[in-house]
């Protein structure tokens, strides 16, 4: 059999040589190029046409077997032992940071994948040198990386030692990365006006609307974009502060609360000052978590739907999509707009 059938080797990658020739048979077994009990080339066969060493191919062939992927015969070569092989996935997700709504994507991306696919997950924190780390030490060593990009131009060399056919981005980078790599991201501009324009009617009980998004934040700009074109169509006061005016929530405003402890002290405050949730004032939260469902009787939020941004991209790489799929968000109401 010639080798050129199903195995491709490129010298110029970072990836390692043992690591093409395991990809190269698990993408010949999906494209149903080897099956079953068919014979492979041998060790010197392709050491020799790649210009490889017989230990690069050996340690390829060793993982191979350990896997069940193939067996050998003595005095006969090596063959094909199963050509199912939808569980020997192995992914690296690499997250910003852990949240509730985080770990609710998660087990769904989990759920959905096969029962044998092992995920292996970190986290970057928004620091570019750990970002770019965790990739270095990594590349090679999974089958497909799932990437909460840092919104910045200069991971893209990082991102650019992973093959690009292995590379999914999650959640965020939209503009930057997501039309470039298959992606299941949030359209966060497009997102927050939608949102807003559908609660509308409810908005316009108040005399003023504010977004509170804290200092060194790493939420998107894209939301206070939309916030303020929301604001400027509709003819809404509005502002974008870091925290509370005047350190105290006051009737007849409303407020978009990007942060948990935002939204604990003006629900404090406001419980403090007598004030009526939903009344007096009108709160609206970003990205929803069960535990909103029950604060001050319900609070209002605006959230894409992690469940299926999980579902999403474990269905893109189960089925080796190169799609760009936004991922849908709503404006939740509850009692407490």
């Amino acid at each position: 059999m010639d080798t050129n059938e199903f195995i491709n080797i490129d010298h110029g990658s970072k990836m390692p040589k043992y690591r093409q020739i395991i990809d190269s048979i698990h993408q010949a077994l999906q494209n149903k190029q080897l099956k079953a009990g068919q014979k492979i080339p041998s060790i010197n066969e392709i050491a020799n046409q790649y210009d490889l060493s017989r230990d690069t191919v050996l340690a390829a062939f060793n993982d191979l077997q350990s896997r069940g992927v193939i067996t050998s015969t003595p005095g006969k070569g090596y063959y094909i032992r199963k050509a199912d092989i939808s569980q020997r996935r192995k992914i690296f997700l690499l997250f910003d940071k852990l949240t509730s709504y985080k770990e609710v994507l998660y087990e769904s991306f989990i759920d959905a994948l096969m029962k044998r696919d092992k995920v292996e997950m970190f986290f970057h924190n928004f620091n570019v040198t750990l970002f770019e780390s965790l990739i270095r030490e990594n590349v090679g060593n999974y089958t497909d990386y799932v990437i909460m990009p840092i919104p910045t131009k200069t991971i893209a060399a990082a991102l650019s030692l992973i093959p690009k056919d292995k590379l999914y981005i999650l959640d965020r980078g939209r503009k930057l990365y997501g039309k470039t790599y298959p992606s299941v991201c949030q359209n966060f501009r497009s997102d927050i006006l939608s949102a807003l324009h559908s609660g509308i009617d409810l908005i316009k009980k108040y005399r003023s609307f504010f977004m509170l998004i804290p200092e060194h934040s790493h939420f998107p700009n894209q939301l206070v974009k939309g916030f303020r074109q929301f604001c400027k169509d509709n003819q809404i006061l509005h502002d974008v502060l870091p925290q509370l005016p005047g350190q105290k929530v006051q009737k007849g405003n409303a407020y978009l609360v990007l942060d948990d402890r935002n939204l604990v002290k003006i629900v404090r405050d406001a419980f403090d000052q007598g004030l009526e949730i939903g009344r007096d004032i009108g709160i609206i939260s970003y990205n929803d978590t069960p535990l909103k469902s029950i604060i001050a009787n319900g609070i209002t939020v605006i959230s894409t739907d992690f469940g299926l941004m999980g579902k999403n991209m474990a269905e893109l790489i189960t089925q080796r999509r190169k799609d760009h799929i936004d991922n849908p968000a709503a404006l939740i109401r509850r009692n407490s707009l």
